[in-house]
Parts: structure tokens; sequence; C-alpha cells
């Protein structure tokens, strides 16, 4: 009797996971659907080879729009910062710890009208430094500046996507 409702209960849990596998289940990030106005845009006040400007792209494209050169749509970054700043010391007085930033606003134009006034992106992530891994921690520190890149984007195209008329 016991062996049958261990197997079921494992059973129930198995087709649970499943479940949220399968096509029709959640997913943790959804595409945006971007207005088609809001489509096809350019990025003004930092400069095109910047890696944010790359993330934005990407995430764009995957929303469905294109970055331009010159487009209907401008967005123009405001004092734009990212660096890192220690939080923590060690007994012996060395950085264990730095907190790694991102902040900037942003305001849209639509065809030379204001659409959106100034909107403030701030994020963060702390990072813990081990002095006998410098090399993995200098490549950790990148992928935690590029998720930084990729979630500033995406709060970008969210508020894109639900800015009303």
């Amino acid at each position: 009797m016991r062996f049958n409702t261990a197997l079921t209960i494992i059973l129930f849990a198995v087709s649970f996971v499943l479940q949220g596998c399968s096509d029709s289940g959640f997913h943790l990030r959804k595409n945006l659907d971007l207005p088609v106005k809001y489509q096809r845009v350019q990025i003004d006040n930092l400069h095109q080879d910047h890696a944010f400007v790359k993330f934005f792209q990407l995430a764009l494209e995957e929303a469905g729009g294109e970055l331009l050169e010159s487009a209907p749509t401008k967005i123009q970054i405001h004092n734009f910062q990212e660096g890192r700043r220690v939080v923590a010391y060690t007994s012996e007085r060395r950085a264990r710890e730095y907190l790694l930033f991102l902040r900037f606003e942003y305001s849209m134009q639509l065809k030379e009208k204001t659409k959106l006034a100034r909107r403030r992106v701030n994020v963060d992530r702390t990072f813990i430094y081990d002095a006998n891994f410098a090399l993995g921690k200098a490549e950790e520190e990148n992928q935690i500046r590029n998720n930084l890149y990729e979630e500033a984007s995406r709060l970008m195209l969210l508020r894109l996507q639900y800015t009303l008329d």
C-alpha cells in the first residue's frame, strides 16, 4: 500500500513538472509586443558601439523592433553612469564586495514631439570579489554588467509597450 502511494505521488510530481515544460505552459520571459509606432527607433546621446546599445538592439529585435540610425521614434539617453563601488571589506581592509550599477535617464520623441517625459533607470547587483580567483571574477563581473544592460533594456521596452497615446 505504501509503495502505491509513493508511486502515485512521484508520478503526480513528474507530470506537474513536465506540464511546465510544454509549449502551453508558463514562460519566465515573454516576448514583448511593441506598438507599431515604437518598433523603429534610434538612440541619441550614446555612442552606437557602446555595449548597452548592442544589448538594447538585441532586446528590441526580439520584441519585433529595429534600431536605426535615423527613425521617427528617438530615445534620448541622459546622464549615463555605470561603475562599481565597494560595499564590504575583509578584516585586512581589502575590498570584498562591490556594488555594480547602471543609472541613466531617457526620454522619447515621436516625430519631433515629446512623447515620454524623462524616466529613470537604476539597476544594480552585488559582486563578491576573491583575489585568489581574479581571472574568473573578472569574467563574472563582465557577465553581471551584461545582465544589467539586459535588464535596463527590458525595462525600457516594457515602458514603451505600455505607453499610452
